[in-house]
């Protein structure tokens, strides 16, 4: 037996179905993830995300830390979208002192410290990790950590690099 291929939007070529659901802003990715399985495979890969992005739709989110929890503000959709958890973090220990800045359309939490809630372990940790957080794939991931572990530091993106100025580590300010 074949398989039948399914358009996006039945009725529509694809090409303008995509360009329909590109202009949806990302707040409401949750809702189209719940048409169907293509229409979520759709949304959460990355050419649909190229896409979006050299068509200059990518929208503006603001990011926010509100009790230990990333929390993401869509200003088109006029909603607030907590992040997932991020699986890096053990529990027991807040993530503190650590910058964030947006490239290519994903959310980087880089630095900062750690601080337990358990009586015997060291009172908090200073790191060097960086989380890229993608909000197309709804995902964490690890890349490339700064070369010095620091905490309450100055950080900017600019032209697509990430510059890190100042801060704490375990010994000396840096």
């Amino acid at each position: 037996m074949g398989t039948i291929e399914q358009s996006i939007i039945p009725g529509l070529p694809d090409d303008l179905a995509l360009r329909c659901i590109s202009k949806l802003s990302h707040g409401y990715h949750g809702k189209l993830e719940c048409v169907s399985k293509d229409w979520r495979d759709l949304v959460r890969c990355e050419a649909y995300s190229c896409y979006k992005a050299r068509n200059g739709w990518s929208e503006s989110w603001l990011f926010a830390h509100s009790n230990n929890q990333l929390v993401a503000y869509d200003p088109d959709a006029d909603r607030w979208h907590p992040l997932p958890r991020n699986e890096a973090i053990q529990d027991g220990w807040d993530h503190s002192g650590f910058a964030c800045v947006c490239v290519s359309s994903c959310l980087l939490v880089i630095g900062g410290c750690y601080v337990s809630s358990f009586p015997r372990e060291e009172p908090f940790v200073v790191t060097n990790v960086v989380m890229r957080f993608d909000p197309f794939k709804k995902e964490w991931k690890m890349v490339a950590g700064m070369r010095t572990p620091r905490t309450r530091f100055a950080c900017a993106a600019v032209s697509g690099k990430v510059y890190v100025a100042g801060g704490f580590n375990l010994t000396q300010s840096s």
